[in-house]
């Protein structure tokens, strides 16, 4: 784990950096006297989380959340602060904590085990096609998004990582994404259309194979997926964290799913 710790005080600089070490010894540390430091550090994209000052000048530990979430939209950001005035800005930027002073081991712990992103999200995003089922159903392939072209294309992909495996008939998943349509040989022909769509847009990427297609049915091969969904169910303490109440959230017939994590 990549942990960055801003604060423009050299002495709470280093109580940050002392308490994120206890909690964490195997993490990487860099300390930073400014969001301009930080903004500045090489592969800025591989840090995990930043813990950040909010009351400094030039820039404020808000205004360097915003400028990295722009870089890194999941990296976790967790304002540390002496006030609690801000908490309210903190909670509406979707950042990953806050943390009263003085900041100790225990507090900086706490918060690492439960991050909004946690690292396994993304520490094989090089080499596994990882699916994010928590928050809005996202796919992504050597760190890249899948472009699946239709958006129907990309919800049946969703619909058969929410069936975890299972061999759907083509009648279930034509009910399902398209509940307002009466079945038909169009529809059919819409739904072939869909699951070409689809795997082509796997094939773009190497990830053909996790299709499974056979007459009448189709399913995907879940030991080919790294899938927060799927290691929420194993008991993956990560996994149950991250999960704040969001899954597949563009999609209706997810609620189904979401009502029994919770």
């Amino acid at each position: 784990m990549r942990i960055v710790a801003v604060d423009d005080m050299p002495l709470p600089r280093k109580a940050l950096e002392r308490a994120i070490r206890d909690a964490n010894p195997a993490a990487e540390v860099l300390a930073c006297a400014s969001g301009d430091e930080v903004l500045a550090l090489a592969d800025l994209t591989s840090c995990d989380v930043v813990f950040a000052d909010i009351d400094m000048p030039s820039m404020s530990g808000i205004e360097l959340a915003l400028r990295l979430k722009q870089i890194n939209p999941r990296i976790n950001v967790i304002f540390v602060t002496g006030y609690g005035d801000y908490m309210a800005d903190a909670f509406a930027m979707h950042t990953s904590g806050y943390v009263m002073k003085p900041v100790t081991a225990l507090k900086i712990a706490n918060e690492l085990e439960n991050l909004r992103y946690p690292p396994w999200t993304h520490q094989n995003a090089s080499s596994a096609l990882l699916v994010r089922c928590f928050g809005n159903f996202e796919v992504l392939a050597h760190g890249e998004p899948v472009a699946f072209g239709r958006a129907k294309a990309k919800e049946l992909f969703a619909y058969l990582v929410d069936r975890r495996g299972a061999l759907c008939p083509n009648g279930e998943v034509e009910t399902v994404l398209w509940e307002e349509r009466p079945a038909s040989r169009s529809l059919r022909s819409y739904l072939r259309t869909t699951v070409a769509q689809m795997r082509s847009a796997l094939r773009e990427v190497g990830y053909e194979d996790v299709v499974v297609k056979r007459r009448g049915v189709i399913g995907i091969r879940t030991d080919s997926l790294a899938c927060d969904y799927y290691r929420y169910l194993d008991g993956d303490p990560l996994a149950i964290n991250a999960f704040r109440g969001e899954y597949m959230s563009q999609y209706s017939w997810a609620e189904v799913t979401r009502a029994s994590l919770i």
